[in-house]
Formats: C-alpha cells, sequence, structure tokens
C-alpha cells in the first residue's frame, strides 16, 4: 500500500471541499491524528464525523480501524529520519547499487515535476516575478542553499531582489517595506519550518503574491500561495534530494532573463567587465 500521505495527495484533487479539510488536517497533523478517534479528527478539520468516514473510504480503507492502523505502521517511517537512514540502508546495502539508485530517484523527480507543473502555471510564475515591484526570497534551513541560488541569479536580471537571511536581524525587520505589487519566493519541503509560513501569512496579510517551491500541493505553504510551484524531493534515503527544485529554479531564471533579455545582456556584460577589472577568476 502507498504510503497514507502519498495516497491524500494523490487523491485530493478529486475530494469534496469539505472532505480536503479532513485531508490538509490529516497531511500537516499525522502524529496528532495517531492519537485521536473520528470524532476528534472531525473536531479538528471543522468537519461532520461521516466526512472523515467518507474519505477514509475513498482511500481505500474499509474502516476507521484499518484506517489507524495504517497510520501507525507508516507515521515513525514518515518523520524519523533514523528511520529513513535504516530503511534506505536496507534498500541500498548491495554494492554498487547506490549510485545509480540515487540517480534514479532524481530522474524520476524531475519526470514528475514536468507532469505535474503546467506551462500555464509556470508563465504565471514567471509573469508575477517580471512585473514585481520587489522580490522576496525566504528559505530557511537546508532549503537557504535554494533561496540563495535563486536570489543570486535573479539580481542580474530584475529591478530589487531581497534574500531574507537568517541570523542577521530578525525576518519580520527584513519584510516591513512589503506593499501589494510585491512578490515573496518562498521555499518550504517537508517538515516544514513554521517561521517560513508565519512570514509568508504576514506577507500575504499585505496583499503582495506569494509563490510557493514546495512538495506537496498539501503542505501548508501550497495552500497559502497564489502560485504553487510542486516538486518531489524524495529519494531511497533519510535525505531529501533538491536536484528536482533546483531544476524548477534554473528553468524560473532562464525564462526570465530571456523576457529580460535586453538588461540581461547589458547586465551581464558589465559584470564580464568587474570581473575582469577585479581579476576575480583565474583563467
Amino acid at each position: 500500500m502507498k504510503n497514507i500521505l502519498d495516497q491524500i495527495s494523490a487523491q485530493y484533487p478529486e475530494l469534496t471541499p469539505s472532505q480536503k479539510k479532513v485531508a490538509s488536517y490529516l497531511h500537516n497533523n499525522i502524529n496528532e491524528a495517531f492519537l485521536l478517534n473520528s470524532f476528534q479528527i472531525a473536531k479538528k478539520a471543522n468537519v461532520s464525523e461521516a466526512t472523515v468516514t467518507r474519505l477514509i473510504s475513498n482511500l481505500g480503507f474499509s474502516n476507521f480501524s484499518e484506517f489507524k492502523k495504517e497510520i501507525a505502521q507508516r507515521v515513525v517511517k514518515d518523520f524519523s529520519t533514523t528511520k529513513r537512514l535504516t530503511d534506505s540502508a536496507e534498500i541500498l546495502e548491495a554494492p554498487g547499487s547506490i549510485f545509480a539508485e540515487i540517480l534514479n530517484g532524481d530522474i524520476e523527480n524531475i519526470s514528475t515535476l514536468r507532469a505535474t507543473i503546467s506551462d500555464q502555471l509556470f508563465n504565471k510564475a514567471v509573469k508575477k516575478l517580471c512585473s514585481a515591484r520587489s522580490i522576496y526570497v525566504l528559505g530557511l534551513r537546508s532549503s537557504f542553499a535554494l533561496a540563495f541560488y535563486l536570489a543570486f541569479d535573479l539580481r542580474f536580471f530584475l529591478d530589487k531582489v531581497i534574500l531574507l537571511k537568517p541570523g542577521i536581524g530578525d525576518i519580520p525587520e527584513q519584510v516591513l517595506g512589503v506593499r501589494k505589487d510585491d512578490v515573496l519566493v518562498v521555499i518550504s519541503f517537508r517538515r516544514y519550518t513554521r517561521e517560513s509560513f508565519d512570514i509568508a501569512e504576514k506577507i500575504k496579510k499585505k496583499e503582495a503574491s506569494v509563490i510557493a517551491i514546495t512538495n506537496s500541493e498539501l503542505s501548508p505553504i501550497a495552500k497559502l500561495a497564489d502560485v504553487p510551484l510542486i516538486t518531489s524531493t524524495k529519494i531511497p534515503t533519510y535525505i531529501e534530494s533538491y536536484t528536482a527544485p533546483m531544476s524548477l529554479i534554473n528553468a524560473l531564471i532562464t525564462s526570465i532573463a530571456l523576457r529580460k533579455k535586453d538588461k540581461a545582456i547589458s547586465a551581464l556584460n558589465k559584470l564580464e567587465n568587474t570581473f575582469e577589472e577585479f581579476q576575480t577568476y583565474i583563467s
């Protein structure tokens, strides 16, 4: 049987609005849901108990007990890095298999990315970025590397790109000047940091647009976003792979550079002259 969270994500688009409330609660609070009965889950999701029962049936379970059993079997696996390390060791223990397995996982993630994000959705993100007064880029913990890369390249083609930096003052102070015509790009993968969500929520309240790069349409950030860009990070090991998200970011940067072609050429020419002047590179 599929991971319970994968089952929920796969069926989410076809669910009723009430069932989506339950699905969202389960996806974001699976550890807590493990301890609750169907009535308590319904109360948490602000729906009827019958809605919970119907969702469980739609997911392929014959009753609530069977559903709870599946959660019990999966919850530790989904959220414990120690367990994930143990599982990946079993998968990859064959000599010579690690390299191929990781590459195959990344290839599958990129293929899934192409099927998940439509040209229309991708172009919507590009258009918002190109027309923004200011662009704020946020990624915390391991997502910071992706945020830095995106902000670093966008600054050559767009007028005002601000990388929100943890540890250098409070991030809320860095977004005091956010306006309606600004855009926040927030990068957040499971396990989702509360600060990323809180910052995105505050910026959303200022009527700025939010573009999310995340791993599930059920993630807290995706539900908040005007443009959710969903990309898988799963590979058969205890860490997440950012190969597919990096590919998505490369596509965004390239598309923006082509739309801002004249400015891009001018900026890069000036940059090359500066490199020569300061002898930045050895060769």
